[in-house]
Order: C-alpha cells, then sequence, then structure tokens
C-alpha cells in the first residue's frame, strides 16, 4: 500500500493560448514519466491528436480566467505549466483576482513567489535582476518616447536591439543599425493592438486572444539593449523553490530568422550561461520550467544573457540523461519522490527539432546528421505537425500575414 501511495501520478494542467508544436510534445513527455496530464488550449491545437492519456479543457479568449480557474479545480491540479507567455500573464492575473486561496498557493507553487511575476515578463527589469545577481548582461534601458530614444542614440552607439514585452518567438524584437531604423521600430511598436489584426489573427489564424488586448487598448512596454557580436545560444532548466534541478544548454545552429526560434541546435557545455540561470532561478524564487537565452559573444567567448522564458520551451521535453531529464526532475521533486534515472533518447550532441527543419529545408544535412526529434509513436501528431500552418494553407492568408508584419514592424531579425 504504502508503495502504491508514493507513485500515485502528480496532476499536471498544461497552459496554452497558442498551437506551438513543443507543447504537444511536453504533455507527451509528462505522460510518458507518469504524470496524470491535463490541458487547457484553444480550439484546433495539434496536442489533440496526441493518444496519450490526456484530459482536454477549453481555453476561452472571452473569459480566460475563468476558464484557466475552472480547469485548474476540474483537472484537480498539483502544478501548472504554461507555455507561452499569454498562458504566464493569465496565471499572474488569475493569482491577483482570485479569492481562491488554493488556487493562488498553486500558482505561487508552479511559478514561483508573487514578487517575481512584474519581472519575469518584463524584459529590462528582469536583465536588471539578472545584473544585480552577478550575470553579464548588454546594457539595457526603458523608452517611454520618441525623445528618450533620441536622447539614448546621443550616447549609445548602434546596432541596438529594439524590444517590445509580451512578444514571443523572435515578434517584437528588431536589430535596428541607425536611429531612423530605431525610430521606424519604437512608432511600430509603440501602439495598441489594431481591429484589423485582431480580425485577421482570429480569421486566418483561428486565434481569438488578439481581442483582448485590442479591447484593452494595451501598449507594450518598450526597451532597447546593446548589440552583442556573436552567436545564439540558450538553455532551459527544471527549477522548484529557487533551486535549478536539471538544465540543458544548447548553441543555435540554425534558426527561423536572425531572432527567431530555434531549428536546430547542438547540446554543449557551457558553465557560465547554468549558472547564470541558477543565479536569476534563486534570486526570483522560480519554480517550474524556464529558459534563458543568450548571446556567445564572438571575441570573448562570453556568455551575455539577454532574455528569459518563464515557460516551457522546446528543448525541455528532449530528455538526455541524468541532470538533463528536466521533465522527470520537476515531476519528481513536486511529489516529493527521488528521480529517476532514465537512458537518454539520443548520445547525438545535434537536435533537430520537427517539424520546423523538416517543413523548411527538407534537404537539410541536418536531418541526416543530427537527432531527428520525431514523434513517432504518435502518427496522428506526425501527420497533424507535417501538415501547413494555419497561416500559410493560401496564398491569400501568406500574403495578409506579411503585410501584416511589415505594417506592425514585427518583421524577424
Amino acid at each position: 500500500m504504502a508503495e502504491s501511495q508514493s507513485i500515485k501520478p502528480l496532476n499536471v494542467l498544461v497552459s496554452t493560448t497558442c498551437h506551438l508544436a513543443s507543447t504537444a510534445r511536453l504533455t507527451m513527455a509528462l505522460s510518458q514519466a507518469g504524470a496524470s496530464v491535463s490541458i487547457i488550449h484553444p480550439g484546433s491545437h495539434p496536442v489533440s491528436a496526441v493518444h496519450a492519456p490526456v484530459r482536454h479543457f477549453r481555453y476561452s479568449a472571452v473569459q480566460p480566467l475563468v476558464s484557466l480557474e475552472g480547469a485548474i479545480d476540474r483537472a484537480k491540479a498539483d502544478l501548472v505549466i504554461p507555455c507561452d507567455e499569454r498562458a504566464v500573464r493569465d496565471l499572474h492575473r488569475l493569482h491577483a483576482v482570485t479569492r481562491n486561496r488554493g488556487v493562488r498557493a498553486l500558482i505561487e507553487r508552479s511559478l514561483g513567489p508573487e514578487r517575481s511575476f512584474p519581472i519575469a515578463t518584463t524584459r529590462h527589469d528582469l536583465l536588471m535582476v539578472a545584473r544585480e545577481s552577478g550575470v553579464l548582461v548588454p546594457d539595457s534601458e526603458p523608452v517611454t518616447s520618441l525623445e528618450e530614444l533620441r536622447a539614448l542614440a546621443a550616447d549609445r552607439p548602434f546596432p541596438w536591439v529594439v524590444k517590445a514585452d509580451g512578444s514571443w518567438a523572435g515578434l517584437g524584437v528588431r536589430i535596428v543599425r541607425s536611429l531612423a531604423e530605431a525610430e521606424e521600430a519604437y512608432r511600430a511598436m509603440d501602439r495598441s493592438v489594431a481591429f484589423s489584426l485582431a480580425l485577421r489573427e482570429a480569421l486566418v489564424e483561428r486565434d481569438y486572444f488578439w481581442f483582448r488586448p485590442w479591447a484593452a487598448g494595451q501598449r507594450p512596454h518598450i526597451s532597447v539593449q546593446s548589440f552583442v557580436e556573436g552567436r545564439a545560444a540558450n538553455c532551459a532548466v527544471a527549477c522548484w523553490r529557487g533551486e535549478v534541478l536539471a538544465g540543458t544548454a544548447v548553441e543555435v545552429v540554425n534558426a527561423e530568422s536572425a531572432t527567431g526560434p530555434s531549428t536546430v541546435v547542438r547540446v554543449v557545455d557551457n558553465p557560465e550561461m547554468m549558472e547564470a540561470a541558477r543565479r536569476v532561478v534563486a534570486n526570483l524564487g522560480l519554480s517550474g520550467m524556464v529558459g534563458f537565452d543568450f548571446m556567445i559573444e564572438a571575441a570573448t567567448g562570453r556568455a551575455f544573457m539577454i532574455e528569459m522564458n518563464p515557460r516551457n520551451t522546446p528543448i525541455v521535453h528532449v530528455r538526455l540523461g541524468p541532470g538533463h531529464d528536466l521533465v522527470e526532475a520537476l515531476l519528481a521533486r513536486a511529489a516529493g519522490r527521488v528521480a529517476r534515472e532514465r537512458p537518454p533518447v539520443t548520445d547525438r550532441d545535434m537536435i533537430v527539432f520537427f517539424p520546423h527543419t523538416w517543413k523548411h529545408d527538407p534537404n537539410s544535412s541536418y536531418l541526416h546528421t543530427g537527432f531527428h526529434d520525431v514523434p513517432w509513436e504518435e502518427p496522428a501528431l506526425v501527420r497533424e505537425l507535417v501538415r501547413p500552418e494555419m497561416r500559410e494553407r493560401t496564398w491569400a492568408m501568406r500574403t495578409a500575414r506579411q503585410l501584416w508584419l511589415k505594417s506592425r514592424g514585427l518583421r524577424r531579425g
């Protein structure tokens, strides 16, 4: 009886407002590690093709906090893992408004203390905390007007990286090499969501969550970072109450664009990156899955931390052995048991994320030399992921998206 109680599965709720392949992969990994998995997501999500036992809840764009709190209750969640920035912010908002102390405690158990919430989702503030923790970061300044932007140009040489909070996948990030480019990027970012954008996302992407910031007239916080010349890298960690339990560091071999998500990575041993993650996690008392982005400076090889993602990232589900099995490490600590040593899925250092490289470059040599992370055990999911994304299924959709990206200044790179 005692043994059966000790292996009682942890109830994990995955939350997402997007349609990312990595979310479906995370649900698979959690289920394979013995968790009882539920997920709250909008309709038409790839995770619907997963045959592993997963309980589904509908994420309402009209009443997101009501649907989120309802899913937490019905799933009897012991842990919540968000998979995109909006899902993170919704958990923060729910924590602020709910009268249910159990829900508030669950959110802090899953993400970290309340004091960490505004820092985790604000790029400039996060870098300042990292710097205070002894982490190497580029110079960063918040900018609230064109006048401040122009004043900054008098003291700070170009190139810069202009960033808007609340964006992801390389959107809302612009590398600029002159004041004119910086002003163009600032004007494009410093405005609330247009109704035309919300409508386009609803019709083309089936993403209804953009109506919320449009209705609220939200404008993002904008910051300017000094540009670090070098190569992109990142690490993901599983952490619990300020302690890093497991982590994987990688350098980006190929990406969708200069500032976009990686499609091919090489697993590396980089103590500087992992130490930076440990210091920030400890300072903020973070729990859950957290990703950190870096630039490895070409001239010195030093790792500059440029961003933190307080959520699931694509490398999280890739099981790479003791110390690098993030899912098992987090579940074990949350359940109060000893982490099991599970064999790695590959001994190769090159990881090719599916379906990105297969879609964008089916003749890529990386598909033959690296570990191609295909979920063969879920053939229906494979079929779903190789379908063109919603925005790419017709010429009209592709054209509309490119025009929107150009008008909003949200080009990648």
